[in-house]
C-alpha cells in the first residue's frame, strides 16, 4: 500500500434500479472518499443522462458496513444544485466491496433508486 493512498477509498458507480420508468439505469462514474475526514467527491452520468458532480461528507459505522453521505450534487434539470442524503450498505472484505445505496426521491423527480457501486480501500 502506498502511503499516498492510505485511508483512501476509490469506487466506480455502475447502475441504478429506479422505482419508476423513464430513467437511465447505467450511471457510470467514479468517486473517492478520504476515511479519516469522511470527505467524499464523485462524478457520474445521472439518471437524466447528464453529468453530475457531488461533494459531501460520509459518516460510517465503526465496522464500515453502514454509511450516510450528506452533501450537494449538480446536474439535474429540476435544480442546478440539489441536496444529497444517501444511506448505503457495504458488502465485502477489507479491500474490495460492493456498495448498495438508497437514493431518495429528489425534488422534481418521480422515482427513488437503488444504486450499485464497487469500491476498494487503500
Amino acid at each position: 500500500m502506498s502511503i499516498a493512498l492510505a485511508g483512501l477509498t476509490l469506487g466506480v458507480h455502475l447502475l441504478t434500479l429506479h422505482s419508476a420508468p423513464g430513467y437511465e439505469s447505467q450511471n457510470l462514474g467514479l468517486y473517492g472518499r478520504h476515511a479519516p475526514s469522511g470527505i467524499t467527491a464523485g462524478l457520474y452520468r445521472n439518471s437524466e443522462g447528464r453529468a453530475s458532480f457531488y461533494l459531501g461528507e460520509t459518516f460510517e459505522t465503526a465496522d464500515r458496513r453502514f454509511a450516510l453521505t450528506v452533501g450537494a450534487v449538480t446536474g439535474y434539470r429540476s435544480r442546478s444544485l440539489a441536496p444529497l442524503v444517501v444511506p448505503s450498505l457495504r458488502l465485502g472484505d477489507d479491500d474490495l466491496a460492493v456498495r448498495l445505496s438508497l437514493i431518495p426521491k429528489p425534488p422534481g423527480a418521480n422515482a427513488w433508486g437503488l444504486h450499485l457501486s464497487v469500491e476498494r480501500e487503500f
